[in-house]
């Protein structure tokens, strides 16, 4: 059974620690209801720039902002956080420089110190260099590896929509582009048809210079391929006007790949190779056959015969 004595001392106890809380709680509540000085360093936002214009650098981003407030008030400030914007279209200007002067009568912080007395910003003034905003277009060079599953290939090749795009940013850095970059990508052993989006980027960190849009979109159309031949009669050009020229074999056979879908439609007349007499040297009597025309869907177009032989009977 518990000594009453123990009893007693435990009680006391508690009642003395809830007067000391008590008095405790009153004394540092009528401390935070008087005003007394304050120092507090605030970040600096910038607002409603111009979309000509470009905020290149600021001489500083924080300010030091001395003052009289509650206790209370100052408190509440430091658990929330708090900045002070300028506005950059009302700056003023001298000598071509952009600057914003601190007024300690007119400008106020936010949050619980709104209706604080300022003494003073330290610094009082900050300086802005700003330039015109210039836009330029450039064109946009995919960074791509692929490699086709046997059998496969694309007909139309790696594409970037759009393959063109607008920088934004002083004169001086835009001089200095003449293309961007999408990020790198690699397929491997591809069978099927993708698309998706590509981030774009410089060589090197530009970060004055905005691009617009920061993304492209890619695509890459797959087929089934297959191998075709077909016989196409030689066409001799530039032959001298004072001789006749025969050419050994007198047609060739032209090796090409096509997707499955145009295969039928491949004829030996969709194709025009050529001899070019005026290659002739003194002392070669073989040419190096040409092929100038070609249907569009067919790749990996190559010839039979790497070369002719060639007549000239005058």
């Amino acid at each position: 059974m518990a000594n009453p004595k123990n009893r007693g001392k435990n009680s006391n106890l508690r009642v003395f620690l809830t007067i000391l809380l008590v008095v405790a709680a009153i004394s540092v509540m009528i401390k935070l209801n008087r005003n007394f000085n304050f120092s507090v360093t605030v970040p600096l936002t910038f607002e409603n720039l111009g979309d000509d214009q470009i905020l290149k650098s600021a001489s500083t981003n924080q300010v030091k902002v001395k003052g009289k407030a509650s206790g209370y008030d100052y408190f509440k400030y430091r658990f929330f956080s708090q900045k002070f914007p300028i506005d950059l279209s009302q700056l003023q200007q001298k000598n071509g420089k952009a600057y914003y002067v601190f007024n300690a009568e007119e400008d106020a912080l936010e949050g619980s110190l709104t209706g604080s007395d300022i003494t003073s910003f330290q610094p009082d003034t900050v300086f802005f260099d700003l330039d015109k905003n210039f836009e330029k277009r450039v064109p946009v060079i995919p960074e791509y590896a692929i490699s086709f599953a046997a059998g496969y290939g694309s007909l139309e090749g790696f594409k970037v929509d759009p393959d063109t795009i607008t920088l934004r940013g002083p004169q001086s850095e835009l001089d200095t582009i003449t293309r961007v970059y999408t990020e790198a990508i690699r397929f491997e052993n591809v069978r099927n048809s993708v698309s998706d989006s590509l981030q774009l980027s410089f060589n090197a960190a530009i970060p004055m210079v905005e691009i617009k849009p920061d993304k492209v979109l890619y695509s890459l159309s797959v087929d089934k391929f297959t191998e075709g031949s077909v016989s196409v009669p030689l066409q001799l050009i530039n032959v001298p006007s004072n001789v006749t020229a025969k050419v050994f074999p007198k047609r060739i056979h032209v090796i090409f790949n096509v997707n499955l879908s145009n295969y039928e439609l491949v004829k030996s007349s969709d194709f025009k190779v050529v001899v070019d007499f005026d290659q002739v040297e003194s002392l070669s009597t073989s040419l190096t056959p040409e092929v100038k025309e070609a249907p569009s869907y067919v790749r990996d177009i190559r010839l039979s015969e790497s070369t002719v032989q060639y007549l000239l009977v005058k």
